[in-house]
């Protein structure tokens, strides 16, 4: 478990967690329109999570995103990107993203799940 500060000066207790994502990508937002794009945390938290991806993400975008978890139910959520920089090291994209209290998605299991997660950690 670390706290760590993202682009937006925003502290939040952040759990280091390397977990699948699928972000489904608009029509208008990349080369891939239309598709799937799979990728993996690289920390979480309650409220946000950062992801490294292959291909860019515009900023304020948008989407849905799926957490597929090893040992529990995938989790359905909408995020919105709030911040994004390229990394160095793997010629990928680092994106923040802020996770929205919406309808139809899974954020109060997703909360409840971290919320265990961060309990367990010594």
């Amino acid at each position: 478990m670390t706290t760590s500060q993202d682009q937006n000066s925003r502290i939040e207790t952040r759990l280091d967690l390397e977990e699948t994502i699928f972000i489904e990508i608009i029509a208008s937002d990349s080369s891939s329109a239309g598709s799937v794009l799979m990728c993996n945390s690289l920390d979480l938290s309650a409220n946000g999570l950062q992801v490294i991806v292959d291909e860019e993400i515009s900023m304020g975008s948008i989407l849905r995103l799926c957490i597929d978890f090893k040992d529990a139910d995938p989790i359905f959520l909408v995020g919105e990107v709030k911040w994004k920089r390229p990394d160095e090291e793997s010629g990928a994209y680092r994106i923040g993203f802020l996770l929205f209290e919406a309808e139809d998605t899974d954020i109060q299991r997703w909360k409840e799940l971290v919320a265990r997660l961060l309990g367990s950690k010594p």
